[in-house]
């Protein structure tokens, strides 16, 4: 290949990424550009859906809808991700499920190149010819290198995508909790709210609320989701021996309980399959209240935007919690306070 064509494609590439044109386009651009660069039939690009969970036609160039939206035959070259570059040099003297329909768009050879992202399968790229021939390493490589960068934008943009959708999410929850801590002074169904819907967000094994009780320095169970009624039963938690730091105000991450030395029931945790805690204090005023404490298997580390949800939902637990034990005790005061004053019968 001359250096002139394999310059200008890169340099156009480059310049529509740097333009911030939507991978969509770019795709579209890189197809038309290796068509023309390596005497192309046409080529066809598919990338994998993890929602449908299936190869899906992103971009193409030179061929016939007819043929790219076909019901791919049994055995077809574009149903799946190949591991290494596959090559046809000539479709009429290989068994494949494509033949017919290969012949019918006038395509006599055809390379597979699959394609990836940080070592993860993101899609393929199919090149047709219409003579039958093997590509060369040198354009094989060049067709890598080209479309491995739209490819790359293509994975930033999920990336992205994926975190405003999950803070989105986060968001929306957070505001669902906000919502019910306004609406209702019953501390037993906040507290049920908030370990159901962390555990439903955050995907995680389980989630419990734990709250002080200043007589016997334990943390005696409040509420609790997704953890056995054994694990959750195994013993008095000990506010100093069960990840202290929490009653000196710290949030704190365990990344490994068989290792870790803060764990006050080493054994029960690891048989309920727990192999990580994330544990956030309950504070108001300055003063420790509880602990909520989210609980995972193997998994990657809690992120930034897993911890900062679950200490603002931490947070609004706390003010909730606080905020009904005040309202109970005026409501006692004014209960004392009718006695005195000879309305014992009254019920308001």
């Amino acid at each position: 290949m001359e250096a002139q064509q394999i310059l200008k494609p890169f340099v156009e590439v480059s310049q529509a990424l740097c333009d911030g044109v939507d991978s969509q386009s770019v795709m579209n651009l890189i197809a038309r550009r290796l068509t023309e660069a390596l005497e192309l039939k046409g080529v066809v690009v598919k990338v994998y859906d993890p929602e449908r969970k299936r190869l899906e036609l992103f971009s193409s160039y030179g061929l016939t809808e007819h043929f790219l939206f076909s019901k791919p035959a049994p055995g077809s070259v574009c149903a799946a991700v190949p591991p290494q570059v596959v090559q046809i040099k000539d479709v009429r003297a290989e068994d494949n499920g494509d033949y017919e329909a290969m012949m019918v768009e006038g395509i006599r050879a055809a390379a597979i190149l699959p394609m990836e992202v940080d070592q993860e399968p993101l899609g393929m790229v199919v090149l047709f010819s219409q003579e039958p021939r093997t590509l060369t390493e040198e354009e094989i490589q060049f067709a890598k290198a080209l479309t491995s960068r739209a490819f790359l934008s293509l994975a930033w943009e999920r990336r992205v995508h994926g975190i405003i959708e999950r803070e989105r999410h986060y968001l929306q929850n957070f505001q669902e909790i906000a919502q019910a801590i306004n609406s209702t002074l019953t501390i037993n169904k906040v507290l049920k709210l908030v370990v159901t819907k962390i555990t439903e967000v955050m995907g995680v094994l389980g989630t419990s609320v734990r709250l002080l009780d200043n007589k016997t320095n334990t943390l005696y169970l409040a509420q609790a989701c997704g953890l056995s009624e054994r694990f959750l039963n195994k013993g008095p938690v000990d506010a100093q021996k069960s990840i202290a730091e929490n009653m000196a105000g710290h949030i704190v991450v365990i990344e490994d309980v068989y290792t870790d030395p803060r764990i006050q029931y080493r054994a029960e945790v690891i048989e309920e399959g727990i192999r990580k805690i994330l544990s956030i204090p309950l504070q108001v005023r300055g003063k420790v209240i509880g602990v909520l404490r989210i609980f995972t298997g193997d998994r990657e580390p809690f992120h930034d935007l897993e911890i900062q949800y679950a200490a603002a939902v931490a947070q609004q637990c706390a003010m909730a919690i606080e905020n009904a034990r005040m309202y109970q005790r005026v409501k006692y005061e004014y209960q004392q306070l009718l006695i005195d004053f000879g309305y014992e019968g009254s019920s308001s």
